[in-house]
């Protein structure tokens, strides 16, 4: 009678632990495996569900309302999200890797220390997200809007995100090198320090943007609106900003050595300390621009509107300048004023 009574007890504690397995939320509270059983139905309606820590792999949550969802520490690799909403999701510590989310709308949502490795969130959503301890390798963010989010010290060499909003977002220490922002909008942020060497800023906007002591080395700015925008002591050797538009922009101290500035705007900009040496200048754009201290040798500032531009101190040796800036440039007490190349 005792080893029955022991087989029947035996018997029903496996039976209950297989029903736990079989419904990938054994650990949950009654109200959680509630909301599980409303996923696997393909309920749309999924807002303010608990579901932390659920076996979520592979499901179908595609166009489904997850607002304010706590998914903690959810298994939701491979899961299809795409067009989900998500807003104010908790999804700390989520393992989202190849997750479909395009069109996903992550706005508030909480994603300290998410793996979102190889996810693509391609025009998503994700206005006020912290995504500084997420896994971000080979993430997919074209189009994507990250206005006002913190994507401080990140690393995303080498993305495409053409076309994204990073309006007002925190971006210092990010490395971004190689990648392709053309299109971009990123007024208002703040790549301090920033790497972007090579990376493709053709077209963007960067009104107001912070890029001080960021390295900008072969970048391609051409045609970029970058008015207002901070650039103290950046290093951008040999960058292209033709046709850029750097009105009021404060560039004090900044490496422009070699960079191609053809038709660039630079009215009443800071290049006090500036080193233009062996950039191409060409028609630019310097009225009321401040270039004291800069250097300016072997500069070619051809067909260049210098008007009421202030060359205090300036080393001009070997630059190109027209002739009809001569008698400005004799008024200032420019640097090797003997060195400088006439042009006709």
């Amino acid at each position: 009678m005792r080893i029955r009574k022991i087989m029947r007890q035996s018997i029903i504690v496996i039976t209950a632990a297989a029903i736990s397995l079989l419904t990938g939320c054994g650990s949950m509270s009654g109200h959680d495996k509630s909301d599980y059983n409303f996923v696997m139905r393909g309920d749309k309606d999924l807002s303010n569900i608990r579901l932390s820590g659920a076996d979520l792999s592979n499901v179908n949550l595609e166009d489904a309302n997850l607002a304010n969802a706590d998914l903690e520490n959810a298994n939701l690799e491979n899961a299809d999200l795409i067009g989900a909403i998500l807003k104010g999701a908790n999804l700390k510590g989520a393992n989202l890797k190849n997750a479909r989310m395009n069109g996903a709308n992550l706005t508030g949502a909480e994603l300290q220390g998410c793996n979102l490795s190889n996810v693509n969130l391609s025009k998503a959503k994700m206005v006020r997200v912290n995504l500084t301890t997420a896994n971000l390798q080979s993430i997919r963010l074209k189009g994507a809007v990250l206005n006002k989010s913190d994507l401080t010290g990140t690393d995303l060499t080498g993305i495409n995100v053409s076309g994204s909003d990073f309006l007002g977002a925190r971006m210092n220490g990010i490395n971004l090198q190689e990648a392709d922002l053309s299109g971009a909008e990123l007024s208002w942020a703040s790549l301090q320090k920033a790497n972007l060497k090579k990376a493709n800023l053709a077209g963007a906007r960067l009104n107001h943007t912070d890029l001080a002591g960021a390295n900008l080395v072969w970048a391609d700015m051409e045609g970029a609106d970058m008015k207002f925008i901070t650039l103290r002591q950046a290093n951008i050797e040999g960058a292209r900003l033709r046709w850029a538009d750097l009105n009021s922009a404060d560039l004090a101290g900044a490496n422009l050595n070699q960079a191609n500035l053809e038709e660039a705007k630079l009215q009443n900009a800071n290049l006090i300390n500036v080193n233009l040496s062996g950039a191409n200048c060409s028609r630019i754009i310097l009225q009321g621009a401040s270039l004291n201290n800069a250097d300016l040798s072997n500069t070619n500032l051809q067909n260049a509107n210098l008007e009421n531009a202030d060359f205090f101190s300036a080393d001009l040796s070997g630059a190109k300048i027209d002739k009809k800036w001569k008698k400005l440039m004799e008024k200032q007490k420019v640097r090797n004023y003997a060195a400088i190349l006439w042009i006709d």
